[in-house]
């Protein structure tokens, strides 16, 4: 008979014990969620000219590096430095009369309002020596942020028009996570949540959050797409990679 209670308590321990690890691995498997990420650079820009000039020195190649402020593209300045010099002595000139014009004014020389059109004449030369320094400025193209060259659509030498497209850059010191998942996660998804992501190519797992849900779910597949910033930074990782994100 004490037999037979044992055997029903080792029985009930296996039972519960059983029911115990496949309530646990449910849990598991109901808080562990994957999808599919790319990698992407955070901000790209396609740079082009201002104005019309040579192309004195394009100062990186395709697939260099760059930081933020480094010269990219110097255009032959030779003209518009010219003009600058010429609308200097412009609005120098402008100024002296409006000072001569000041002390005219006080001897009771001339009027009120010729004075008034010595003012607006000086204002009108700095505006243009203003003008004449942008253009100057112009002459050199710098980098707006840390990043790479992804393409060079022109030669140095060659003569471009205003608006011609230049150069191809990309961000490289912050890398997004664009993927798209379940309609449904956007129950318990918020912008911060921590995941990691395993890339495919280079084999290694980083860290990163959610930093943008979809403004709208699509209607089809009922999915909505996500966005996420790479926490961690690693040369090795570069944009148009691939992986698994685990939630």
């Amino acid at each position: 008979m004490n037999m037979k209670i044992m055997v029903i308590k080792s029985l009930k321990y296996l039972v519960k014990t059983a029911v115990l690890i496949v309530l646990m691995l449910s849990y598991a498997n109901a808080e562990v969620r994957e999808s599919r990420a790319l990698v992407v650079a955070s901000q790209e820009a396609i740079l082009s000219s201002e104005l019309a000039a040579r192309i004195e020195n394009i100062a990186v190649k395709e697939m260099q590096r760059f930081k933020k402020g480094d010269l990219l593209i110097q255009f032959d300045c030779s003209l518009y430095e010219a003009q600058k010099d010429v609308v200097s002595a412009n609005a120098n000139s402008a100024l002296i009369k409006l000072k001569s014009d000041e002390q005219m004014l006080q001897m009771r020389s001339i009027g009120k309002y010729e004075l008034e059109l010595s003012i607006s004449e000086y204002e009108k030369a700095k505006s243009e020596l203003r003008i004449a320094e942008l253009n100057v400025e112009r002459c050199q193209i710098k980098a707006p942020f840390d990043g790479a060259v992804e393409e060079v659509v022109v030669n140095t030498f060659e003569t471009i028009q205003p608006q011609v497209e230049l150069m191809k850059i990309i961000q490289t010191e912050v890398l997004e996570l664009e993927m798209v998942v379940s309609s449904e996660w956007i129950s318990w998804l918020k912008i911060g949540h921590p995941i990691k992501v395993y890339i495919d190519e280079i084999q290694k797992e980083f860290n990163a959050t959610i930093s943008g849900i979809g403004a709208n779910v699509d209607a089809v597949s009922q999915t909505i797409q996500l966005k996420g910033t790479i926490t961690d930074t690693s040369p090795a990782l570069l944009p148009g990679m691939s992986g698994r994100v685990v939630f």
